[in-house]
C-alpha cells in the first residue's frame, strides 16, 4: 500500500511541476524532438525598424552564447532581414560580419544595375534617373511610380545569401521561418510561410512610401510593420506550446522627444506606431519576454552606428539573460530540424508570365532544360536575376508551385514579371561653372506601340549652347538581339582652344541590330547617315557603325567595384575613321577606400569642325571643359583614391583624389598635352547630384567649378 501511495505522490508532484504554459506535445513545424540533455526551445520574433535592427544580431548572440535552440523565427521588415539570415544557418557573428562587409544603405539607395551609362540611342530606356518622372498606363492614367527607390540591389543582396538553401518551404529551413508583410490593396496581414525567401524578406521589408511595393502572387506587398510590428500572436499560432520572446525596436514607449525625429520616414514610422499602439500593447502582453534595445536616438535609415546598434541588442539581452534562461529550462525539448525534410522536388515545368510571347518561347525553351530535374534554388535565382536585366522589366518573383495532377514532389516553377510603365514621362538638366553647356531635357519613353515588347523614346534638350532631339525605335526583343533605329538632330557651339569659335548643325539616322547577354554586353552592327552644317563645312557622310558595351559596375549611381567599357566605331564613305573608346575601373581597397582608373581614345579628323577628335568637352580635364583641345586623336588617363563619407537613402557624399593627363594628337603625332590633379566631393543621389572640383593644372592654376544634375554627353565625333 505504501508502495501506491509513493507511485501515486511522485505523479501528482510531476503533473504540478510541468509549466501549465507548455505542458503537452508541440504540434510546430520541426519534426521529431530531440535528445533531452539541451535546453528547451524559444521562438523569437524580431520587429522591424530599419537599419535599427541590427540590434537584433547582438540579441541572437547572446541567445548562443546561453545555448538556447530556437525553434521558430517570425520577422518583421528588418526583423525578416535578419530573421532570415539566422533561419538559413548563419550564425550572429557571421550576420555581423555580412553587415560590416556591405554598404547597407547602398544597397536601397541603388537604382539598380540596369541603368545603363550608354541608355542613349543604343539600347531602349530602363531603369532612369531623372530630376522628375511620372508614370502612367495605356490609357494616360497616373500609374506611379509608387516609391522613391526599387531597390533592387537589395534583392540580389538577399537571393546571394539564401539562394543555396534547396527549398522553397520556410519551415524546411535550418530554422523554421515565417515573414510578416502587408498587402497594399486590402490592408490585410500576409503570413508568408513559402515561396521565393529573398522576394518574401523584400517584400516584408517594403517601407511605403521609400521602397517600391513588392509583387507576389497577384498582390502588392508592403512594409508588415503597418499591421504587425510585434506579431506574437501570429508566433503563438504557429508555433504553439513554446514561449515567445520578442524584441521590439520601437522600445517600451512610443513617447519620444522631438530631437529624435531625424526624417521624415522617423516621423512616418512614428505614426504608423501611433496608429498600431493598441495591437502592439496586445502582442507585447501575449509575450514571455519582451526585450527593448536602447536604440531610439538612431534614425530608422541610420549611414552609422551599427556597432553600437549591435551593443544596445547585446546589452538588452544580456541584461535579461537569467530570464532567458529560465524560460528556455521550463520549455519543452525543440524537435529536430527537418533539414529539408529530405525531399527532392522534381521540376515537371517552367513558366514565365508578363512577356510579350517571342521572349518568353525564348526564354521557356532555355530554361525548360531543369524539367525532370531536381529543382536548383541558386539556379532558378540566378535566372531570377538574368531577367530582371531586361529594360522593359520592372520586377521578377519566382515560385515553385506543388503540381495539381503530378507527384506530390513535382513542382511548376513561374516565373512573374511586372513591367515597367506603358508611358513614363522626366524631365532632367544639368549645369555647370565650369562649360557654357547647360540644358534642360523633357523624356517620354513609350511601349507596345506597333507590336508587344517593343520601345519607344523621344528626348527633346534644350540649352544656351546646345540643344537638339532624339527619336529612337526598338523592336521586341528575340533570341536576345533585337533592331534599333534612331534619329538625331543637334545644334552646337563649340570654343576650342587655339581655334575660332563656331557652331554647327548635324542631322542622323542609325540602323543597328543588337546582340546582348541580357545585361552584361551589348553589341550593335549596322549603318548610319548624317548630314552637317559647318562653318565651311557641308555634306552628307555615311558608312557602317559598331558598337559594344560591357558593364559589370555594382551599381551605376554609386558604383563601388566593377568596370565599365564602351566603344563606338564609324567608318564613312569619306575614309573618316571616327571612334570614341572609353573604360573606368573601381577597384576596392580596404574597407571603404577605392581606386578609379579611367582610359580613353577618341578618333576623329581636325580638318573638319564636326569630326575633330575633342579632349575637355566631356570632362576628360575639368580645366579644359571651357575651351577643349582639338585635333585627329585625343587619348587621356585619369587615376583617382575614392572615399564614401556618408550614406542615405537618397544617395550618399563621395570624396575623390585624383590626377589627369591627356594629349591632342596629328596624325598620331602628339600636337598638346595637359594635366591636372585636384579634389572633388561629389553627391550622386536618386533625384539630384551635385559635385564640387577644386584642381591645379599645368599652367599653375588653380580652377575652381561646381555642377549640378548628371550629364548625358552627345556622341561627338561620332552622328
Amino acid at each position: 500500500m505504501r508502495r501506491y501511495a509513493r507511485i501515486i505522490t511522485a505523479l501528482i508532484l510531476m503533473t504540478f511541476c510541468v509549466p501549465r504554459a507548455y505542458a503537452g506535445t508541440p504540434a510546430g513545424d520541426n519534426g521529431a524532438p530531440v535528445s533531452s540533455d539541451r535546453r528547451g526551445g524559444v521562438v523569437l520574433v524580431l520587429s522591424g525598424g530599419g537599419t535599427k535592427g541590427f540590434a537584433h544580431v547582438g540579441v541572437l548572440k547572446v541567445l548562443e552564447r546561453e545555448r538556447v535552440p530556437i525553434v521558430g523565427i517570425v520577422g518583421v521588415s528588418i526583423g525578416s532581414v535578419i530573421g532570415g539570415l539566422y533561419a538559413c544557418g548563419y550564425t550572429a557573428d557571421e550576420i555581423h560580419g555580412i553587415i560590416k562587409e556591405t554598404n547597407v544603405i547602398g544597397l536601397l539607395a541603388d537604382s539598380g544595375t540596369r541603368i545603363k551609362p550608354d541608355a542613349g540611342v543604343h539600347r531602349p530606356a530602363g531603369e532612369n534617373i531623372r530630376l522628375y518622372h511620372m508614370n502612367f498606363d495605356r490609357d494616360m492614367n497616373l500609374s506611379g511610380p509608387l516609391g522613391m527607390l526599387p531597390a533592387l540591389s537589395f534583392v540580389s543582396f538577399l537571393t546571394k545569401y539564401t539562394g543555396h538553401l534547396q527549398t522553397t518551404e520556410f519551415g524546411d529551413l535550418p530554422i523554421p521561418f515565417v515573414c510578416i508583410a502587408t498587402d497594399l490593396g486590402t490592408g490585410e496581414e500576409v503570413v508568408m510561410r513559402n515561396g521565393n525567401l529573398a522576394s518574401s524578406i523584400r517584400a516584408s521589408a517594403s517601407i511605403p512610401g521609400l521602397l517600391e511595393p513588392w509583387p507576389i502572387d497577384g498582390r502588392l506587398l508592403v512594409d508588415g510593420g503597418l499591421v504587425d510590428n510585434v506579431p506574437v500572436e501570429v508566433a503563438r499560432r504557429i508555433f504553439p506550446g513554446y514561449p515567445v520572446i520578442a524584441v521590439n525596436l520601437a522600445g517600451e514607449s512610443i513617447e519620444k522627444p522631438n530631437e529624435r525625429f531625424k526624417s521624415m520616414l522617423d516621423v512616418m514610422m512614428q505614426t504608423i506606431d501611433i496608429m498600431t499602439l493598441d495591437r502592439i500593447k496586445r502582442n507585447e502582453a501575449m509575450a514571455d519576454l519582451m526585450l527593448y534595445p536602447d536604440v531610439g536616438m538612431y534614425s530608422m535609415l541610420d549611414p552609422g552606428g551599427y556597432e553600437d546598434i549591435y551593443s544596445r541588442g547585446f546589452q538588452a539581452a544580456d541584461a535579461n539573460a537569467e530570464r532567458i534562461a529560465s524560460i528556455s529550462a521550463g520549455a519543452p525539448m525543440p524537435r529536430a530540424s527537418r533539414k529539408n525534410s529530405g525531399r527532392i522536388r522534381v521540376v515537371r515545368d517552367v513558366k514565365i508570365q508578363g512577356l510579350h510571347a517571342s521572349l518568353t518561347s525564348d526564354l521557356e525553351k532555355q530554361y525548360r532544360k531543369w524539367i525532370g530535374h531536381p529543382y536548383d534554388v541558386e539556379a532558378v535565382n540566378a535566372a531570377m536575376e538574368r531577367i530582371s536585366r531586361l529594360d522593359e522589366v520592372a520586377t521578377v518573383d519566382v515560385d515553385a508551385y506543388h503540381t495539381k495532377d503530378g507527384a506530390p514532389a513535382d513542382v511548376d516553377v513561374i516565373f512573374s514579371v511586372e513591367k515597367r510603365p506603358a508611358f513614363e514621362i522626366g524631365v532632367d538638366g544639368y549645369t555647370s561653372s565650369l562649360h557654357s553647356h547647360r540644358w534642360l531635357s523633357i523624356g517620354m519613353n513609350a511601349r507596345d506601340l506597333a507590336s508587344y515588347g517593343d520601345a519607344a523614346n523621344l528626348t527633346v534638350r534644350m540649352g544656351n549652347s546646345e540643344g537638339g532631339a532624339d527619336l529612337k525605335y526598338f523592336t521586341p526583343l528575340s533570341r536576345l538581339g533585337q533592331w534599333g533605329f534612331a534619329l538625331s538632330g543637334l545644334r552646337e557651339e563649340l570654343s576650342p582652344m587655339y581655334m575660332d569659335n563656331y557652331s554647327l548643325e548635324r542631322y542622323s539616322a542609325r540602323a543597328m541590330y543588337y546582340l546582348e547577354n541580357m545585361g552584361d554586353f551589348r553589341l550593335g552592327m549596322g549603318a548610319a547617315g548624317e548630314y552637317v552644317n559647318a562653318p565651311g563645312f557641308e555634306r552628307f557622310s555615311w558608312g557602317p557603325y559598331f558598337y559594344f558595351n560591357r558593364d559589370t559596375l555594382d551599381n551605376l549611381l554609386i558604383p563601388s567595384k566593377g568596370y565599365s567599357f564602351n566603344s563606338q566605331i564609324w567608318w564613312n564613305d569619306s575614309d573618316v575613321f571616327m571612334s570614341r573608346t572609353s573604360l573606368t575601373a573601381y577597384i576596392p581597397w580596404k574597407s571603404d577606400l577605392r581606386f578609379l582608373l579611367s582610359f580613353g581614345l577618341e578618333t576623329g579628323d581636325g580638318e573638319n569642325p564636326a569630326y575633330r577628335a575633342l579632349l575637355g568637352d566631356k570632362e576628360e580635364l575639368f580645366s579644359l571643359a571651357r575651351h577643349p583641345l582639338a585635333g585627329d586623336q585625343s587619348a587621356w588617363a585619369r587615376v583617382g583614391l575614392g572615399k564614401d563619407f556618408y550614406h542615405s537613402w537618397w544617395g550618399a557624399v563621395r570624396g575623390e583624389l585624383f590626377a589627369s593627363y591627356g594629349a591632342i594628337m596629328d596624325d598620331w603625332n602628339s600636337r598638346h598635352d595637359a594635366w591636372e590633379a585636384g579634389v572633388s566631393l561629389s553627391m550622386p543621389g536618386q533625384i539630384l547630384s551635385g559635385r564640387i572640383i577644386l584642381v591645379f593644372n599645368q599652367d599653375e592654376e588653380f580652377v575652381f567649378g561646381f555642377s549640378i544634375g548628371s550629364p548625358r554627353w552627345n556622341a561627338s565625333p561620332l552622328p
